[in-house]
């Protein structure tokens, strides 16, 4: 629960920050444009119902309701507790059947989902588990859940029966006191007793080795991680990505391989996380801009395509990338515009000081994306605060093409928001000929990559591949 409640904390800012984006935009809030920038801020966080915009003090439009005639009044609560941000606000009731919890701060108002804690509130009575979520002197109170919960509210001591335990947050003034009462395993049968205490020491030995084992393979993992880097024994890939419109290939994407020879392929999903926690992104972005440039430029230039590479955005800082993407762009004499690196940024940062960076870059002829758009942090404030040449769409939202899911619902909001800069999105994930069929209607001057036009291609194939369809 402690996890869960820091969880609702990150999204609920995440939302704030990204709904604050766009509030002074007019003389209203409440413009079909922001109310849509609404929606496609709450859809990724699970734990968020809505988020809406106040004007004196009453909720006047939000992702779920819309523009509100007349605008709800947020007097009516059960609970009130002032932060030094914002206001947390517990049983507002909206409507005559309707209450909820909000967190309001900035003019902004963030609805909880009701669903937050329903996982544990399903074991609440079969595991005879109560929690009560507070802070860390346990006079502000913010979620109970189950029977129990008021004993738990109290100061005082439990009775006998009763174990209370308590977990505190790291990062927040957050804790979770939770309890139940415990009989013990000696009102059992003495059978029962000695079967219970041998099952849970062979449980226990299981689960030392399990433990032992993870261990020492995620230690060998990063030992072996570490070499293949040290040794270039990883590789790379390129997948093509094409124009909507007519199917012309239009540039590569350059991905990075892993094979082990005693594991076999390790995925991309678990060796990068990997090098983050290792200290090696850098070194990781390093091998990767050195040996596309080294192994595909001249096929990009000779065929006036571009070649892209994913970055981090700490890697605008460093100077060891800057002098190795720069010497690379002197040495093969690049043309403009056709190194294209692409951001992906899951923690929110520095957008001003990304800004200059970029602008710096791209006076040597650099473009920029934003990579997975539709899943990071902050990609709208990304958008708007970047001077970036493309926008690639999250294969998630691209998948959602021909289903009933909420992110298809979102499309034709994107679609609004983009058209005038259309030439400039890439969906990925393209798998489907009615995903295809969509975008040659809807997005005829985007692009497109994924399945459906072709797999990432060792180098080989990869130039053999444009050689056919550009000659």
């Amino acid at each position: 629960m402690l996890v869960r409640s820091e969880s609702l904390l990150v999204q609920t800012e995440s939302v704030k920050t990204a709904a604050k984006s766009h509030l002074n935009i007019g003389d209203s809030p409440c413009t079909n444009e922001n109310i849509l920038h609404l929606r496609v801020v709450v859809w990724p966080y699970p734990l968020i119902k809505d988020v809406g915009y106040i004007i004196k003090g009453e909720l006047a439009c939000s992702a779920l309701w819309g523009s509100l005639r007349p605008t709800l009044s947020l007097e009516h609560f059960d609970k009130k507790w002032t932060s030094r941000e914002g206001v947390w606000l517990f049983g507002i009731k909206l409507m005559d059947d309707i209450s909820v919890n909000g967190y309001i701060s900035e003019g902004i108002m963030v609805t909880l989902s009701p669903f937050v804690f329903r996982r544990f509130e399903t074991d609440m009575y079969s595991k005879n588990f109560s929690a009560v979520v507070g802070n860390s002197k346990h006079d502000r109170h913010y979620f109970n859940i189950g029977p129990d919960a008021p004993l738990l509210d109290r100061h005082d001591s439990v009775p006998l029966r009763f174990r209370v335990f308590r977990a505190c947050s790291l990062h927040y003034d957050l804790c979770v006191a939770g309890g139940g009462y415990f009989t013990g395993i000696f009102s059992e049968h003495w059978s029962i007793q000695m079967l219970l205490v041998t099952v849970s020491l062979l449980s226990g030995l299981m689960i030392y080795i399990i433990i032992m084992n993870r261990a020492e393979l995620n230690s060998s993992l990063s030992a072996r991680f570490v070499k293949a880097l040290k040794n270039e024994a990883l590789s790379l890939v390129y997948q093509p990505i094409y124009r909507i419109e007519d199917g012309q290939i239009c540039g590569f994407e350059a991905l990075l391989r892993w094979k082990d020879e005693r594991l076999g392929n390790i995925s991309p999903e678990v060796f990068i996380p990997l090098s983050e926690r290792e200290g090696l992104q850098e070194d990781v972005t390093l091998f990767v801009i050195n040996h596309a440039i080294r192994e595909f430029i001249h096929t990009a230039i000779q065929n006036e395509i571009f070649l892209s590479v994913n970055i981090n955005p700490s890697d605008l800082d460093s100077e060891k990338f800057r002098d190795k993407l720069l010497g690379l762009i002197s040495e093969y004499n690049i043309p403009y515009k056709t190194i294209l690196l692409e951001i992906t940024e899951r923690q929110g940062g520095d957008f001003e000081g990304m800004k200059i960076h970029i602008d710096k870059y791209k006076n040597h002829g650099v473009r920029f994306a934003i990579d997975d758009f539709g899943t990071g942090y902050s990609n709208l404030n990304l958008v708007t605060a970047l001077d970036v040449d493309e926008i690639k769409i999250d294969k998630s939202l691209t998948s959602a093409i021909g289903t009933e899911s909420l992110r298809y619902d979102l499309l034709p909001g994107l679609h609004e928001m983009f058209r005038s800069i259309a030439d400039k999105i890439v969906f990925e994930g393209v798998e489907t000929q009615e995903q295809v069929n969509y975008l040659k209607t809807f997005w005829p001057q985007s692009y497109a990559q994924g399945w459906y036009y072709s797999r990432a291609l060792p180098l080989e194939e990869a130039r053999k591949l444009t050689i056919r369809e550009l000659n």
